[in-house]
This record gives C-alpha cells, structure tokens and sequence, in this order.
C-alpha cells in the first residue's frame, strides 16, 4: 500500500507545482503592465481624435445614472457618449432621455426588438457603431465608473506607442469576503490563462479584451470581419480582442486601479447566474463532461496545497505550494486592489468557482442553451456561431 500511496501524492504535488509557479509567473508578468496612474496626461496637445463611448444597457436603472454622470464630468475636448438601451424594462431609457435632453454630448439609441440569429449584446453593439461618429470607438458596459482625466490619459498612451486597441481592467467593487475572492480568483485564473502580457507581441497569438473598456481605432475594426462576424458570440469582449488581433492590430492590457470601476455582482448568487451563460459556452465549449472536469481539476489544483500539508511526507511540498499559493494570490490582489488579507480566502473563492463551472454545464445541458439579457439562446444557434478561441 505504500508504494501505490507515494507516487499518488507526488504526481498530484508535481501538477499543483507545475499549477502554481505559473499562476506566480503570470503574477509577475501582469503587474508589469501598464496602468491608468502611470499614463501622463498631455495638457498641450491640440489635434484630440473624437472618441465615440459605446454603452450597452439591459436594466441598469441602478446604476446607470451615476455612471452616465461620471462619463459627462470627463474633460475629454471631443467626445460624444452613445447608449443603447438593450430593450430594458425598467427606467434604464427613462434615464437616458433625461440625462440626453441636458448635454448634446448624450445619443440615446433605443431598441425594442432583437433580430434573428444575433445575441442582444453585440447587436447592441453594432447599433451603437452605426451612430458613432469617431475615429476611435469605446465599447464599454453602462454601469462602469470612470474618473475624469481617464480618457485623455489613455488617448495620450495609445498615440506615445502607436496601439489600435487598448483594454484597461477595472477596479471591481468590494461587496461581500466571499463574493470578493470569487471574482478576484476567477479574474486571476482567467487572465493567467489568456496570457495577456503576451498580447502586445505580434508573434504570439495571445489577446485581449475586458467589456469594461475596449477602446478600438475605427479603421483597425473595419479591417476586421466586424461586429457582423460576432453577432452570435457571448465572449463579446474577448473575442473582440481576438479579432483585432488576428487582423495586425496592436493591442495592449492596462490596469485601471483608481480610475476605472464597476459592481460585478451584487450577491453571491447573483455571481452563480451572471457567470452561466460565458462558463458554459466559453469556457465548457457547451460541454457538459467539459465544465465538469475544469471544474473538478480547477478546485484539486488550488487546493493542493492544504491537501498535501497533512501528510508527513508530503508536508514539505504542501508548504512549498502554499507559498507559492500566498505570493500569487497577494501579488494579484494588489494589482487589482484588494485587500491582503484577501489571499488567505483565495482557494475558498476558486473551489465555489469550480462549483459555478459544474453548475452551469448542468444547468446549459439541461436547457440545451442559456439565458442572457432576458433572452433564451439555445446551444444549436450558438454553437455553429462561435467565434472564440480557447
């Protein structure tokens, strides 16, 4: 029995090894990137680019008023703000209108009925575009809260190293310790994944894209497939990023810790029904056998460390992955701002993650699709229509 035990624990010691040094690698590699802070703003420049701020909005009569507010306080010299109200049902248009009939700056696109054969979100998108006049577009979520000063900092970074596309992470609002780490944990393992340092290199096929603000050169996205090509994608930001990519486009990750913020989720379980619809199709690929074994490999993964500590003779590995475990959650956390003694929680936030991934390939199998935007799209229309890559 001890001979079958020992290699038992040293190849389950050897993945939560080989899991950790490069979840602490990708660590190292995102906080080198740029940030929002590190971004001078160039107070002489005359010849400012009109940009066209595309929100998309499906009920957000919570938020969206304060964050059309923080929009409108931009300094930016030329900006028009474009929302496109998602066929809300409640005062999200309501809002809008108001706040459009006060500043010329405000174009409200209103959209009561869906097309076939398109997701809401991206038509939306495309809607937005149709308006938009500028020569550079940032699609955004409705509910996101920006700092005055950002845009121009950003339009000065992109300009300084000649970018099409510029993604900045946000800061993510602290709800609840549990909410929390699920969300910094999943975007941890999430970017770790993407390798999204790698996406300023032409010769990698590593890219990016965050729905809080995707800032794209217009003449980069025409030389694209378009929104078109999107129109039945429910990983809409990153595969955004991916297209533009695949296209030549010179693309970057920036952080935008103090500038640039948003409420994922309200509760917990909240989480559990906003992330079905992007597990199931983006990271399950529809599979039902697929979301079951990332979730069960992700939560033995992150737990290895505290697996392993109770066995004597595995105790020294267990330390030597919690510390890597703790260097890599802490690390993160201040990327994105969060608390230090958030890392302690983090593998408690990647087990209930896991337990999301189950549950939503459960759950799309059961319904043969997901629900999104209150829209039903079954997995036979999505599936054919794909366009992001793993």
């Amino acid at each position: 029995m001890k001979k079958t035990g020992r290699p038992w624990w040293r190849a389950y010691g050897a993945l939560g090894f080989a899991y950790w040094a490069f979840q602490l690698f990708s660590v190292w590699n995102i906080r080198k990137l740029p940030s929002v802070d590190d971004m001078p703003p160039d107070a002489d420049r005359n010849d400012w680019p009109l940009v066209s701020v595309i929100m998309t909005a499906r009920d957000e009569e919570s938020e969206i008023e304060e964050a059309l507010r923080s929009r409108l306080q931009d300094d930016y010299p030329d900006l028009e703000l474009i929302i496109v109200d998602d066929r809300s049902t409640d005062r999200t248009g309501e809002i809008a209108d108001g706040l459009a009939a006060r500043d010329a700056r405000l174009k409200i696109v209103h959209i009561e009925e869906l097309p076939e054969d398109w997701v809401g979100k991206v038509y939306a998108m495309s809607r937005g575009l149709e308006v938009a006049t500028g020569d550079w577009a940032l699609f955004s979520d409705a509910d996101v809260r920006v700092k005055p000063g950002t845009l121009a900092r950003v339009m000065g970074h992109i300009t300084r190293n000649a970018l099409d596309h510029l993604a900045v992470y946000p800061d993510i609002d602290l709800i609840n310790p549990l909410l929390d780490n699920v969300v910094t944990a999943s975007s941890r393992m999430g970017l770790a994944m993407a390798s999204v340092w790698k996406a300023g290199d032409p010769g990698s096929k590593a890219a990016v894209g965050v729905g809080s603000f995707n800032l794209v050169r217009r003449s980069a996205l025409d030389n694209t497939g378009g929104l078109e090509w999107l129109k039945l994608e429910i990983a809409d930001d990153l595969t955004l990023g991916q297209m533009l990519k695949a296209s030549g486009a010179k693309q970057q990750l920036a952080s935008g810790k103090g500038y640039l913020s948003v409420n994922f989720y309200p509760s917990i379980m909240d989480a559990f029904r906003g992330s079905e619809r992007g597990l199931f199709t983006a990271i399950g690929d529809f599979s039902l056998a697929r979301c079951l074994a990332i979730g069960l490999a992700l939560a033995s993964l992150e737990l290895a460390p505290f697996a392993l500590l109770p066995r004597g003779r595995s105790r020294r590995l267990g330390l030597m992955l919690l510390g890597l475990e703790l260097a890599s959650s802490l690390g993160f956390n201040e990327w994105v701002g969060r608390p230090a003694w958030h890392a302690l929680f983090a593998p408690l936030g990647t087990s209930v993650m896991g337990a999301m991934i189950v549950r939503a390939g459960i759950l799309g199998k059961l319904r043969g699709g997901i629900y999104w935007r209150g829209t039903f799209y079954p997995t036979d229309l999505l599936k054919p229509g794909r366009r992001f890559s793993p």
